[in-house]
């Protein structure tokens, strides 16, 4: 939504993964729960991407979370985040 592709980025060899995530569960979700996840990109550096994230149901707060990612090449090897990707911040 905010002008990435995903597929594309695969396809020049580079992959996002997570190397960190931390959650903070306050209410459980049940089966057949209409949910809605809102995410917001907090910060990027030369090598992280940091978001935010908010799991709700009828707009009450089920869950949130804090994950950063970094960019990799085919071989594991840690890549600079590219510039448009920095700029979405």
């Amino acid at each position: 939504a905010s002008g990435g592709n995903y597929r594309q980025l695969e396809e020049s060899g580079m992959f996002v993964v997570v190397v960190k995530a931390e959650i903070r569960y306050r209410k459980p979700a049940r089966y057949d729960d209409c949910l809605v996840v809102r995410t917001t990109l907090t910060g990027t550096t030369m090598a992280k991407i940091q978001h935010e994230y908010q799991l709700l149901r009828d707009n009450e707060l089920l869950a949130t979370a804090n994950v950063t990612l970094a960019l990799i090449d085919s071989t594991g090897k840690a890549q600079r985040i590219p510039q448009w990707m920095q700029d979405l911040v």
